[in-house]
Order: structure tokens, then sequence, then C-alpha cells
């Protein structure tokens, strides 16, 4: 892999796809899943933190390799990378855990699904969206107006790429570092580089007071 501009794509990163029929039980995917209707599904603070112990669970039992995350408040962003097959599996026992405990907390009944059951998947080696979907996560907070740079967002990974705090217990930060370079220190720079020309060209302020 390179991160040459020559290997990024143009555009900015805006096109989901549905699961794809056949999952690679090696690939890279970047996946998403949404709360139905456009619902918020992480209301309170309490929410975000369920659903990252739920994600801790099924990540070590499907073992998942989470080389990003990212919460939002009606959706969530995970980049994984699988060792093997599980994906489908996984996001069903997550979703589905997550929206049976909100249910029981706020006391809603009825058949409706919190969380749409359908998740939605890229193949990131085969749609050659690995380098963007890479800055695209991080900056998610920041294009949405949650904050004005990633690092002040909690609920994503950037802060424990970046040696701001810890990583979660499902997350590898390391992971997603060296494909930036072999040595860390090295890396984290060129990560946070990479990310910050991800807003320039999605004509988001620039930031400049942590990273160098």
């Amino acid at each position: 892999m390179s991160t040459d501009d020559d290997a990024t794509p143009t555009s900015a990163y805006r096109r989901f796809v549905a699961p794809l029929r056949e999952i690679d039980p090696t690939g890279y995917y970047h996946v998403m899943s949404r709360g139905n209707f456009g619902q918020a599904i992480f209301p309170t603070d309490t929410h975000f933190r369920r659903h990252l112990e739920l994600l801790a669970r099924v990540a070590a039992r499907r073992q998942w390799i989470v080389l990003d995350w990212c919460q939002m408040r009606n959706h969530f962003h995970l980049v994984l990378k699988l060792t093997s097959d599980g994906l489908s599996a996984g996001m069903q026992e997550l979703n589905g855990c997550f929206s049976r405990w909100s249910n029981l907390r706020v006391g809603r009944t009825g058949t409706g699904h919190l969380v749409k059951n359908r998740f939605l998947a890229i193949d990131l080696m085969e749609e050659g969206h690995f380098w963007e979907v890479l800055r695209y996560v991080p900056n998610n907070p920041v294009a949405a107006g949650l904050v004005t740079r990633p690092e002040d967002w909690p609920w994503s990974g950037y802060r424990a790429t970046v040696g701001l705090a810890h990583p979660e217990p499902f997350h590898r930060p390391t992971e997603l570092v060296r494909a930036f370079a072999v040595r860390p220190d090295v890396g984290v720079r060129r990560y946070i580089r990479f990310v910050q020309d991800g807003r320039v060209r999605a004509g988001l302020e620039p930031w400049s007071d942590h990273g160098r």
C-alpha cells in the first residue's frame, strides 16, 4: 500500500453500498449501521459506553481487528480487518444486543428495531477506498458540525490513534499506524497530516496546534 496522493481517491468519500453477497473472510471492510428512520441510537453517554462494551465482546468473539471506529448520534462506523468469516453474524449480535438493552432501558415495547438490521459495508480492497476511509471516519464528526477538530470528539478512535487517550479494548491503532510507517512515531505524524489533508480536500478549516 502507498499513501501517495495518486493512490488516494480524489472525490470525497460519501458512497455506501449494501452488504456484499460474498464476504472475504480475511478482508478489510468499512462497516456502517444506522438507526431506523434516522433516529438517535446514542442519546446519552451511557448509550455510547454500553455500545463500546458490546463491541468489545463481539470483536473478541469474532476476532475482528478494529483499525478505527466512530460513533455518531444516529449511526456508527467501523474499519475492520477480518480474520475469519463472521461479519454478518457479528453485526447481527452487536445490533441485536444493543437494541434489546436500549429498549429495556427506556421501556420501549413493540416489534420495531432501534438499529437497522441491514448494515452497510464496503470491501476496501476491492472498491479501492482503503485510504480515503481512513480520512473519512475521523473527520465525520467535524463534517457534521459537532466539533471543530477530530480529537475533540470523544466517541471515536482518533484520540487513541494519535496518543491522546488509551485505546478501547477492541481497538488496534497500531495496525492502522503501521500502514503509514514501520516506526510508530513516524506513522502517527504521517497519519495526522493525512487526516488533516482530508479536511482541506473537503473544504473544512485545517488545524495546526497538535501533531507536530
